[in-house]
């Protein structure tokens, strides 16, 4: 029985792989395009190829009488039919074509020196002679590959034609062809052969060709089958997520150790949004106070937009939300907690963070769209409200940095050195809520004239109100910028060193993890805020809880967040940063920030984020005595005792009252 192969798979015609044999993934022939001779000829092709493969019970005798093609020719066909093309498919119909080829030609038969000397009887004499000289080939590819690629050095640039010729010419001479032979034995001895070549070979992909032609960007390709989000025809549906930097120069009040106060100047700052599609209303928003946001930057405004709206307290006088405006989560009940289903962003890295994505997918419950093909940056919806921001606040206030370096916004608000015309950052907040505020409340062209709040609420009756939220056992303790470490437990009970973990260069302990000599050696999963890692919550590997760890004295008593931490211990090595032992280190920090912050806008940036996420956190804890008490699980203990266990507790007053009687219910018993 006549075998075929693909891909090194061979088969006979009883066992054609199914992805081979479905006719409808063959690629088809517009037969219109025919003429009349060639389409009947291809419709029996095409027929007999349809009973073979259709129909492997049916004998080639029936074949031939049906379609009148002879069992050699059917055989032949279908192998050429299932030939991989270039596109990467296989032939398919296309290969049932009166007169296609499959391949270029190929010459097989030796040059005669007597007729390429007259220039006749050439056909395919290029690609013989590099069939039979490897080596050339290799060359000419190289130097092809090098007339694309940006120097590095004192080299030539984009080799001419010539050049090239002249140097494929001594090649040709080192591998042993004479002077008699092809092709130096011709008038121009190759040249155009040698340049048909290069074209060929630059043509052979898009980004070999548009390197060529001088592009400094390739647009990548659209990938096959690449997923994107529906229409937004409902509330939540789809919604929009990007950065943007707003156009303004900022400054900061800052109060130094004698209670003096200045002003410094901060980086710009970034302003992340979330916006319904269908409605244009925006559901929350996030002031990044770095220089380039990042994927806790990216969380932080996630939970803005699944929480709901609880406005400022404005320090400007007067300074309050339009009776129409607001935020959809303070508008709508519903909206509160609400999930949405599909989520365009562009390709940032912090956006395509493993972090990010997992938050996504198993919090919030949606679809990561990452632009529509082979446009990542095109957000329309949302590149109109920073447009909208930019005009209509940033660019109408002192201090702001316009579009360009050259717009004349720019040059009009140069406060020439007075700190004190630049916005404040508590004024920013204040006016960025006010103005989002505003924005929903104003009518929009993208929704027939109706504002995004009006929408909105159009939108929630039409779908009867319904919407996927948050469950409530993840409400009552929703923490975007939580993450996850496994770490060992130690400890030596032989050289009196306590059980603790260590986590970013400090101990962390519990008065009672401390009394467990048991747990030497066991391995925790350790949840923290990355806002503020005083303290960490540690569960066993099967689940069970151990409880609230806290940081060593003295880094239990100020917050700080983990990118404060790392920033401390690298200032340390680099011996820009010392403290003694006992004293703060993120008080010496805040203390080395303020001594540069008037020349270094990172640094008065830095104080400033420190600053707001304090805000959101549990104040400082004074020095003294901390009471932290954890509950274990009886069957994670092999040695040492434990009384009393109570649910977990963690105080901070340094002078607690004195414990009272009361009665304690332990349905757990415990065995040693």
């Amino acid at each position: 029985m006549k075998m075929f192969s693909f891909n090194k798979v061979r088969f006979d015609r009883a066992s054609i792989p199914q992805e081979l044999s479905d006719f409808s993934t063959w690629p088809i022939v517009d037969i219109s395009a025919l003429s009349n001779s060639d389409a009947t000829v291809f419709r029996s092709r095409q027929r007999a190829i349809e009973l073979f493969i259709g129909e492997p019970l049916l004998s080639m005798k029936t074949i031939q009488g049906k379609t009148g093609i002879d069992p050699k020719t059917v055989y032949r066909l279908v192998e050429r039919c299932l030939t991989k093309h270039p596109d990467g498919r296989i032939f398919g119909f296309r290969a049932a074509i009166p007169y296609t080829r499959l391949k270029e030609y190929e010459r097989i038969h030796a040059i005669n020196p007597a007729h390429s000397s007259r220039g006749v009887g050439l056909s395919g004499a290029f690609g013989l002679l590099l069939h039979r000289y490897p080596q050339l080939e290799s060359h000419l590819q190289n130097e092809a590959k090098k007339r694309h690629k940006s120097i590095t050095g004192a080299n030539e640039v984009r080799r001419s034609m010539g050049r090239i010729h002249k140097r494929f010419l001594e090649k040709c001479r080192e591998v042993g062809i004479k002077a008699s032979e092809y092709p130096l034995n011709q008038e121009f001895a190759g040249l155009r052969s040698l340049s048909d070549y290069f074209t060929r070979f630059d043509n052979s992909t898009f980004d070999r060709s548009a390197k060529s032609k001088g592009a400094e960007r390739v647009r990548p390709a659209a990938p096959e089958n690449m997923e994107q989000a529906p229409a937004a025809t409902s509330a939540f549906k789809i919604v929009e997520f990007d950065g943007h930097k707003i156009d303004l120069r900022v400054t900061m009040r800052m109060t130094d150790p004698l209670g003096f106060e200045h002003l410094v100047e901060l980086n710009r700052i970034w302003i992340l949004v979330l916006l319904d599609v269908a409605s244009r209303a925006v559901i929350g928003y996030k002031l990044a106070l770095s220089k380039e946001y990042n994927k806790d930057d990216v969380a932080s405004a996630f939970q803005a937009a699944l929480t709901p709206f609880r406005p400022r307290n404005y320090k400007i006088p007067g300074l309050e939300i339009r009776k129409e405006g607001g935020f959809p989560s303070a508008i709508f009940p519903e909206t509160q907690y609400a999930c949405w289903d599909w989520l365009r962003f562009d390709g940032a890295k912090c956006h395509l963070a493993a972090d990010t994505l997992h938050r996504l997918n198993q919090i919030v419950g949606c679809w990561p769209d990452n632009g529509p093909t082979a446009e990542p940056d095109e957000r329309p919806f949302i590149e109109r409200f920073f447009a909208v921001i930019a005009k209509n606040f940033a660019h109408r206030l002192p201090g702001t940095t316009g579009n360009d370096p050259s717009s004349i916004e720019r040059a009009l608000s140069d406060p020439h050195g007075d700190l004190r015309l630049l916005v404040e950052l508590d004024e920013l907040e204040d006016m960025i809520e006010v103005t989002i505020g505003d924005y929903n409340g104003h009518a929009h062209d993208g929704v027939n004239g109706r504002t995004p709040l009006e929408a909105m609420g159009q939108l929630l009756k039409r779908n009867q109100r319904f919407l996927r939220t948050l469950p409530t056992v993840v409400r009552q303790n929703l923490c975007l910028l939580q993450e996850a470490r496994v770490v060992s437990i130690h400890g030596s009970a032989s050289n009196g060193v306590r059980p603790h973990i260590n986590f970013l260069n400090v101990r962390y302990t519990s008065n009672i993890l401390s009394a467990s000599a048991g747990l030497i050696g066991q391995k925790v999963r350790i949840y923290f805020d990355v806002r503020d890692i005083r303290t960490v919550k540690a569960f066993f590997e099967d689940g069970a809880e151990l409880g609230v760890l806290t940081a060593a004295a003295p880094w239990c008593y100020t917050p700080h967040s983990l990118r404060v931490r790392t920033e401390i211990f690298r200032l340390k090595r680099q011996g820009k940063l010392n403290y003694k032992d006992g004293d703060d280190p993120v008080e010496a920090w805040e203390k080395f920030k303020r001594s540069v912050a008037k020349k270094d806008k990172r640094a008065a940036t830095d104080l400033a984020k420190a600053k707001t996420e304090s805000k959101q956190l549990a104040p400082k804890v004074e020095r003294g005595p901390l009471l932290v008490q954890s509950v274990i699980p009886n069957d994670k203990l092999e040695n040492g005792s434990i009384q009393g266990l109570s649910k977990n507790l963690v105080s901070d007053n340094p002078n607690p009252s004195p414990p009272q009687p009361r009665s304690l219910k332990i349905k757990r018993i415990i065995t040693f």
